[in-house]
C-alpha cells in the first residue's frame, strides 16, 4: 500500500511509500491524496520512504516536494522522516531536510527504519520543562 495510517506511540502517522512512486510527479499526487486524508484526521507525524522507488530528489525536485509537504501539513507542521538507501538518495533526502526547516518543520533523513521510527517516536513525546522552571513548579 502506498498512503497508510498507521498508529504508534498513541499517535497517528502517515506512511508513504511504495514501489510506483518513482517520479516525482508520483510523490506529489501521492502528498496530494494525503492531503485530502489529512482532513478526515491530521497526522502527528509523517514517514517518507523513498527506498523501494529508487527516487533521488535533486533541487527542483526537493522544492517542489517540500511545497507539497506544507500544503499537506497546513498551519500544523509534524515531524517528518525520511527514510532512504545509502548514497545520492541519501544527500537527496538530507537537502530535503534543510529545505524544510527553512519553511518551518521537522525533517531528518535516516538509512535504517528502526532509527526513523525512534526519532519520530521522541519527536512525538510530550516536551518536559526544564526542572526547576516556573512550568515543572506548576506542573507538580
Amino acid at each position: 500500500m502506498t498512503l497508510e495510517f498507521r498508529t504508534n506511540f498513541g499517535k497517528r502517522v502517515v506512511v508513504l511509500g511504495g514501489a510506483r512512486l518513482a517520479t516525482l510527479r508520483d510523490w506529489l499526487s501521492e502528498l496530494n491524496a494525503g492531503s485530502l486524508k489529512r482532513q478526515e484526521a491530521p497526522a502527528d507525524a509523517l514517514l517518507l520512504d523513498f527506498r523501494a522507488q529508487g527516487f533521488t530528489p535533486g533541487p527542483t525536485e526537493a522544492n517542489a516536494l517540500v511545497s507539497a509537504l506544507v500544503r499537506l501539513c497546513a498551519m500544523r507542521f509534524p515531524p517528518v522522516a525520511i527514510l532512504t538507501n545509502p548514497g545520492a538518495q541519501y544527500g537527496g533526502a538530507r537537502m530535503l531536510c534543510t529545505l524544510g526547516g527553512l519553511r518551518g518543520y521537522r525533517a531528518e533523513a535516516f538509512r535504517d527504519e528502526a532509527d526513523a521510527w525512534q526519532w519520530l517516536g521522541r519527536q512525538l513525546e510530550p516536551a518536559v520543562p526544564p526542572a526547576g522552571s516556573p512550568q515543572a513548579s506548576s506542573a507538580t
